[in-house]
């Protein structure tokens, strides 16, 4: 293909795809603000195309192409990202009761304490609970624009195990969703990374690390990567 060609091929596209990319991350405060202003942006580029394509016959071909392409590339997108939910259905460990006091602050740091101090916590530390316990809790609410519901909580299983799990939850999907325990909502230099969010619908549950210490990341983060967008976020006291 000539450059002749070439460039206003690559004029569509941009003008097409940074147009999406700043109207659904930085216009749009909800998903139906970002569907409706997608919709617009398509339709006037479109009606630009078209124009521009009758004007230039020997252009028709790469400006519609590169228009077609990429209008039906965000609609499928969208669709497969946006408005599929993926539902699961885990049995997730509950809580009989939360952790006394004296305990959740050892129980929440886990086994990042030095090593003389684990010792010591030892003999001050109360035998495994019988059942498990809650450490921590706290509700989902959407952010970035999409909707979010659900409890996330922090569990301490009989065998001295930590858990988290989302009950009666329900978010937004999105495209590679990742679970993340963070020290703020909006600040994710520093965060433990639990993995993929297994699904937008439905009870599940996150093994957490030994050494995680929850005392410092105490907020769950659903973070769509390919988006740089949150999901939801979950405070946990």
């Amino acid at each position: 293909m000539s450059r002749q060609r070439i460039f206003p091929a690559l004029v569509v596209a941009g003008a097409l795809g940074i147009g999406l990319l700043i109207l659904q991350r930085w216009v749009a405060e909800t998903k139906f603000a970002a569907i409706v202003l997608v919709g617009i942006w398509i339709a006037i580029v479109g009606a630009a195309v078209l124009i521009y394509a009758r004007r230039r016959a020997d252009l028709r071909v790469p400006v519609l192409g590169t228009y077609a392409a990429i209008a039906l590339a965000t609609v499928a997108v969208g669709y497969l990202t946006g408005f599929r939910d993926t539902t699961v259905n885990e049995n997730v460990v509950v809580a009989s009761e939360r952790v006394s006091e004296a305990d959740r602050d050892s129980a929440l740091a886990g086994a990042s304490e030095p090593a003389l101090e684990k010792e010591e916590a030892k003999k001050t530390k109360p035998e495994k609970p019988v059942e498990p316990v809650e450490l921590s809790r706290g509700d989902f609410a959407g952010a970035d624009g999409h909707a979010g519901s659900g409890t996330a909580t922090v569990i301490r299983d009989s065998d001295g195990s930590r858990s988290l799990t989302f009950t009666d939850f329900e978010v937004d999907p999105g495209a590679k969703v990742v679970v993340w325990l963070t020290e703020s909502e909006t600040d994710f230099e520093e965060k433990i990374d639990l993995g993929t969010l297994k699904g937008n619908v439905g009870d599940q549950a996150y093994e957490l690390p030994d050494e995680a210490d929850l005392r410092r990341f105490d907020t769950v983060v659903l973070y769509c990567t390919p988006f740089t967008v949150r999901i939801a976020v979950a405070p946990l006291s």
